[in-house]
């Protein structure tokens, strides 16, 4: 019983870590982090859910994986204090309330330029010889460690980091971004 929830438990990782480190990330988590907090996810979903592992389908195990996950996100930035007080002294008023230091960092333009990098960038990795695309989206897309892409594409290091540094440059021509 314990080897079959072990190997669903490895199968369940290998299926769904790269989704999770996507939407880590795409949350604002530090790069150093996104491992500390998906391990953390797997283990309060093993232990939360373990026993009834073989009764769900793919899409509840997703599911609750990615409830797990933003739990997760939205308890670091709070234990990390994300959150700037603003006062709204007007009158007899001093009211606080708390906005997102993403509100307050960024303007609209700033959002829509970082939009409009990030669509170029997507052609241009659609548009990649396809060994330098998978190296482009397991490292850079999904964040994943030189060590990881290594393993998964069955390439050496060195191969692996003269590719990244062959893409950025790329990426650097095709963009105009220096």
């Amino acid at each position: 019983m314990q080897q079959e929830q072990n190997g669903l438990l490895q199968e369940l990782y290998e299926g769904y870590q790269g989704a999770l480190r996507f939407v880590a990330r795409k949350s604002g988590i530090p790069y150093e982090e996104i491992d500390d907090i998906i391990q953390d996810t797997f283990y309060s979903f093993i232990r939360a859910y373990g026993d009834r592992l073989s009764e769900w389908n793919d899409a509840q195990r997703k599911s609750v994986l990615m409830k797990i996950l933003k739990n997760r996100c939205t308890d670091y930035f709070r234990h990390k204090g994300r959150y700037q007080s603003v006062s709204m002294d007007t009158g007899n008023f001093g009211e606080e309330f708390q906005l997102p230091d993403q509100c307050i960092e960024k303007d609209v333009l700033e959002h829509v330029t970082d939009r409009e990098d990030l669509r170029a960038i997507q052609e241009c990795i659609k548009e990649m010889r396809p060994v330098w695309r998978d190296v482009a989206i397991l490292h850079f897309v999904e964040g994943r460690p030189v060590a990881e892409v290594c393993e998964i594409l069955k390439i050496n290091a060195p191969t692996c980091r003269m590719r990244l540094s062959r893409i950025r440059k790329y990426l650097r021509e095709k963009i105009g971004k220096t």
